[in-house]
């Protein structure tokens, strides 16, 4: 028994480097961008860029953070050129901006694995499938914009796990059904949220209530759903309120 309980240590031991060795980078090629990709037959012109013999800061509708957590400046040649940040564990993702680009896959699960990750842009593709309730284990994240696409199902209540951080969420112009989830903590008031657009979509139920609790907002676009109910008088206030058909 003992030599089995040393056996075992010996082999978690050996596994703990190879977690560490995993870049942000190498996550991006075999995970999200074959995902992004679909079955489209010709590979996509921006995802393409994204490959080990293109030096990291040329991978188009990217941005990154050094080790300190200062941003990747590419300006200059050499770091432009610099091959070996490909696999350097110590840069980290945090912006994805691919919109209007042509995309026809889906959002893959693993897209809660970047722990820097702050913002994602990936508006008017054919993006299509369920919006990944992983999208909430990203403990940086802030600006969600998925507009224009063809995501269905419903909204994963997992999204109010990042009430603290976020700025804007934009999912217009989908195909999202059922009701809006609550936030799991009675006293989530999502205070840096500035702008909610579910608008274009297929959401039902009653109006969500809690969207009284969110005082920083001041843009919100409900519009074009099948929402019933009268809208809280507490909404008035906001810079932008669009609710009708």
């Amino acid at each position: 028994m003992l030599v089995l309980r040393s056996y075992l240590l010996f082999l978690l031991f050996l596994s703990l480097p190879l977690l560490s060795l995993c870049s942000d980078s190498d996550l991006l090629l075999k995970k999200i961008k074959p995902a992004l990709q679909g079955n489209a037959t010709i590979e996509n012109t921006q995802l393409s860029t994204w490959n080990l013999s293109t030096p990291l800061c040329q991978w188009r509708g990217l941005q990154w953070a050094t080790a300190t957590g200062s941003p990747l400046s590419c300006d200059s040649a050499s770091t432009r050129s610099n091959l070996s940040l490909n696999s350097d564990t110590s840069i980290q993702l945090t912006s994805i901006q691919l919109p209007a680009s042509g995309l026809q896959g889906y959002i893959p699960s693993d897209i809660g694995d970047f722990s820097s990750l702050q913002s994602i842009y990936l508006a008017v593709n054919s993006l299509h499938g369920s919006i990944p309730l992983e999208l909430g284990n990203s403990p940086s994240l802030s600006e969600i914009d998925l507009g224009s696409n063809s995501f269905n199902g419903s909204l994963p209540p997992s999204i109010w796990n990042l009430c603290d951080q976020l700025v804007s969420v934009r999912l217009h112009g989908n195909r999202l059904s059922g009701s809006l989830p609550d936030p799991a903590g009675p006293n989530h008031t999502c205070d840096s949220l500035k702008v909610l657009d579910f608008g274009g979509n297929k959401l039902e139920g009653g109006f969500p209530l809690f969207i009284t609790k969110f005082t920083g907002l001041q843009e919100l676009d409900l519009s074009a759903n099948r929402f019933t109910g009268s809208v809280p008088e507490a909404l008035a206030e906001i810079s932008y309120f669009f609710i009708g058909c």
